[in-house]
């Protein structure tokens, strides 16, 4: 889950900021072997949740999941359960 959490926040920053998401930026701030990044990226369009038209960019399934995501980061947090 938080593979994929960060994963979607990444490709949401990169998506905003620049006009092509570079995926060894993205690698290299998930920090994963190119491969495997790949299957990460895979599944996510599977779901439905990013899509690849000109550049990887979130679809309103994937903010969804994000803003869902964030929340329960954030509800954790305060119950004081780490999550790493």
């Amino acid at each position: 889950m938080k593979i994929y959490g960060d994963l979607l926040s990444i490709l949401g920053v990169e998506s905003r900021s620049i006009e092509k998401v570079v995926l060894t930026r993205v690698q290299a701030k998930l920090n994963v072997p190119f491969d495997r990044l790949k299957h990460y990226i895979s599944d996510l369009q599977d779901l439905d949740l990013i899509e690849d038209q000109v550049s990887y960019k979130l679809t309103q399934k994937g903010k969804q999941y994000l803003n869902e995501y964030v929340t329960i980061l954030d509800f954790m947090e305060r119950m004081g359960i780490a999550y790493s």
